[in-house]
């Protein structure tokens, strides 16, 4: 077993753990209090730690949410590609709906904290720090797969890309809701999503 002391990268296992916690206290408390009551010091204080300590691994409240958002995308990213690995056309599909819908009902806190940082973190122009710019990495993944699923003559002809704009608002507004609304039933919208996808995208034999 590696001490302590080993290093991946330049950082300890100890500073790791300890950046790791930081995170994790960040998304508790913008969830609990909101984007505007999460200051570095509540953060500090359910970590254990001083505010300075907090600004060693992250120098100023916005490189810290940033990497809140940062490290949710990441998670979720490694989950989907996990339940999709190896799958292509309709298997695809439903599992990449489930994976996508599934991490947020297993990380309400993280969905709510990234909602609130994307909402309300503003760049030094005012502008918001996480507006879409240029191309999303996501919806291209997504189109190209169903593209994949056209040419093996598993779906319909569609236009992939429009497809794959609606199948992503579908899952930003399960986010949305889930944030909103106490009485969202995601399990329903889970099953009936992935019933709707499958219907609008099948080739009729």
């Amino acid at each position: 077993m590696r001490s302590d002391t080993g290093r991946d990268g330049g950082r300890t296992f100890t500073e790791g753990a300890r950046r790791e916690q930081i995170l994790a206290c960040a998304v508790e408390a913008i969830a609990e209090l909101g984007y505007a009551r999460a200051s570095l010091t509540e953060i500090a204080r359910r970590a254990g730690a001083s505010k300075g300590v907090v600004s060693y691994y992250f120098p100023g409240k916005d490189r810290l949410l940033g990497q809140v958002v940062a490290d949710v995308y990441t998670r979720a990213g490694a989950a989907i590609a996990a339940a999709t690995a190896g799958r292509t056309g309709a298997a695809f599909l439903r599992a990449y709906l489930e994976a996508n819908l599934g991490f947020l009902a297993d990380h309400p806190a993280d969905i709510r904290a990234v909602t609130e940082i994307v909402m309300n973190l503003r760049g030094p122009d005012g502008a918001p720090r996480f507006a879409p710019t240029g191309e999303d990495p996501v919806l291209g993944h997504l189109e190209q797969m169903l593209r994949d699923g056209q040419q093996a003559g598993e779906f319909r002809d569609f236009d992939a890309r429009s497809m794959a704009v609606l199948l992503r608002g579908a899952v930003d507004t399960a986010s949305g809701r889930l944030v909103t609304d106490p009485g969202f039933d995601l399990a329903a919208y889970t099953r009936e999503l992935v019933a709707t996808a499958e219907l609008a995208t099948r080739r009729v034999r």
